[in-house]
């Protein structure tokens, strides 16, 4: 016995079928899930280029440094990875062609360790600058709860290492200055010494107090 069906119907029942179909052979990546992946994959190059400054550099100084950070950048690349997984996004855990540019450009600088720091923290400073951009468009999008503090949380370690770094070249680039020996040289670094200090200038303004004071005293009694 045959059964037929209005045309109507036989037609909503393809399409329904065909929209089903197209809905799970392709499902687009969020705006979102693209740049949480984008600074996973930054993550794991910022922890292998720290890795590979680490062993290149003959600074002791900088050894130290590279090695906390490659631990921590290696630490905050395995939190991101397990936030991916608990979206249900597949976590690459490999750098981005970008980064692995930045770890070619560390690794090239471990020759030039001699010629001076300045070189390798203006270096620094660039990589951390293109992982904070990183954590700005992620957190410009639509996140989970946990997700964002998260990355609100990584994302403050970043820039407070970008910063630190920035005034530590700066501070390397004043001291390639030519050093001023006159006498307005002198004080202009005396001066520095004095109001960069807050204990130094509280002792100074109290010992200048008590000699002012026993100056005044002296002449009354005359």
């Amino acid at each position: 016995m045959t059964i037929f069906k209005p045309a109507g119907v036989v037609s909503d029942v393809e399409n329904l079928a065909e929209r089903q179909l197209t809905s799970t052979a392709s499902t687009p990546e969020s705006a979102a899930h693209a740049a949480l992946k984008v600074v996973a994959s930054h993550l794991h190059d910022s922890h292998r280029g720290y890795d590979i400054g680490r062993r290149q550099s003959s600074d002791r100084f900088l050894r130290i440094e590279f090695s906390e950070l490659a631990a921590k950048r290696e630490e905050m690349a395995k939190d991101v990875d397990a936030l991916l997984t608990k979206l249900g996004i597949q976590a690459d855990g490999e750098g981005s062609t970008i980064g692995t540019v930045h770890r070619v450009v560390l690794d090239m600088q471990g020759k030039l360790f001699g010629r001076g720091r300045a070189r390798v923290l203006r270096e620094v400073v660039r990589g951390e600058a293109v992982l904070e951009e990183a954590y700005d468009d992620v957190l410009a999008e639509d996140l989970p709860s946990e997700a964002r503090q998260l990355l609100q949380r990584q994302h403050r370690q970043v820039r407070a290492t970008r910063d630190r770094y920035a005034a530590m070249l700066d501070e390397g680039e004043d001291a390639d200055q030519p050093v001023d020996h006159s006498l307005v040289g002198r004080l202009s670094r005396l001066n520095k010494t004095i109001t960069g200090n807050p204990i130094l200038s509280a002792v100074i303004v109290t010992a200048a107090s008590a000699l002012t004071a026993r100056l005044l005293s002296g002449r009354r009694r005359y």
